[in-house]
């Protein structure tokens, strides 16, 4: 199917517009792929700018497994409750095309690529431009077996792990490389949104398992805590002060948040404001503006064992409260920098 897009790359517009597109097509999963195709053949883009919106928003549609109306009649019918013996006496193929005129798509291969109902507004940075950054995966797996030797790409999370709802990217994986299960496949490649989760394919025997982490960790950053504010930031720092290397451990870390103290490159005022409240001061010296509170925090801070990130971010520390192992042994987790 790859070999549909290799026109993209070539469109006219910027340079790190054409240098994105070929990037990401590079590790384009085979999910991504059947969806890119519709999306082609609905509305090619006309330069490098199209492109990149296109691959921007190819989270928005849905996959089904369904290579003809008989088949998509069938998948129809999993969210509808009907007595099995009635299965027999059922239209399929006039079911399948209902289930079309309500979810308009296109059949690619053996899959229907359902369009979203309401397509999402081009991603854009702050001046306008659109955004030249995939962030929206946990970890890639290009994956092989003997009927497809060159191998095809696996992006995580796989949402439909959860859900009843269309067909997900390990399913599809299978499929396009003839393999039962995700350990008949061979691992060539891997990568991780988190660089400091490691080299992937040294810390794994079992592909499978692989691809459970980097699912959960998926889920992880998708979350972030519930919304706390900072989050991403200090999930970060903890990774380095950690000096995590391996993906488990990184996993550790995400469930162990609460045992670390951040404060935030942009709170330092605040931070030591607060500490010479809590001493006594007087609020019309702290008003004063006759304070250097950055410099004040950051001796505070360092005094105190917290740790500057190096991309001067914010401070961070361990405290007392203990650090649960779900994924890890203590003392094979990783070294601390303390």
């Amino acid at each position: 199917m790859m070999e549909n897009f290799k026109e993209l790359p070539t469109l006219p517009g910027p340079a790190q517009y054409q240098a994105y597109v070929k990037e990401r097509l590079e590790t384009l999963s085979v999910r991504e792929g059947y969806i890119l195709a519709a999306v082609l053949q609905r509305a090619p883009p006309r330069d490098a700018e199209e492109a990149v919106d296109c691959l921007n928003a190819l989270e928005d549609y849905d996959v089904c497994p369904a290579g003809s109306y008989e088949e998509l009649g069938r998948f129809g019918l999993r969210c509808i409750k009907v007595p099995e013996d009635v299965l027999p006496y059922v239209d399929l193929d006039e079911l399948g095309r209902q289930y079309e005129d309500k979810h308009p798509g296109l059949f690619i291969g053996h899959c229907y690529v359902a369009y979203p109902k309401q397509p999402s507004p081009p991603i854009r940075q702050e001046n306008g431009a659109p955004l030249l950054w995939d962030d929206n995966w946990s970890v890639k797996l290009k994956l092989a077996t003997p009927a497809v030797p060159e191998g095809v790409w696996l992006r995580l999370p796989d949402y439909t792990l959860d859900t009843d709802y269309g067909v997900g990217e390990i399913d599809l994986v299978l499929h396009e490389l003839k393999a039962g299960s995700l350990d008949d496949c061979t691992l060539l490649e891997a990568q991780c949104i988190l660089p400091e989760a490691g080299d992937l394919t040294a810390q794994y025997s079992s592909v499978s398992e692989l691809a459970r982490d980097g699912n959960n960790l998926g889920h992880v950053m998708d979350e972030q805590g519930q919304g706390e504010p900072h989050w991403l930031e200090k999930f970060a720092a903890a990774l380095e002060y950690e000096n995590c290397r391996t993906l488990k451990f990184a996993l550790d870390i995400s469930q162990n948040m609460h045992c670390y103290e951040w404060v935030s490159g942009e709170e330092l005022a605040d931070f030591a404001a607060n500490h010479l409240r809590s001493c006594g001061v007087p609020e019309e010296l702290i008003q004063s503006g006759a304070i250097n509170f950055d410099d004040y925090a950051e001796d505070l801070l360092e005094t105190s064992g917290y740790m500057l990130t190096d991309g001067e971010t914010g401070y961070i520390t361990r405290n007392n409260r203990e650090f649960i192992h779900e994924y890890t042994t203590p003392d094979g987790a990783g070294m601390t920098m303390q």
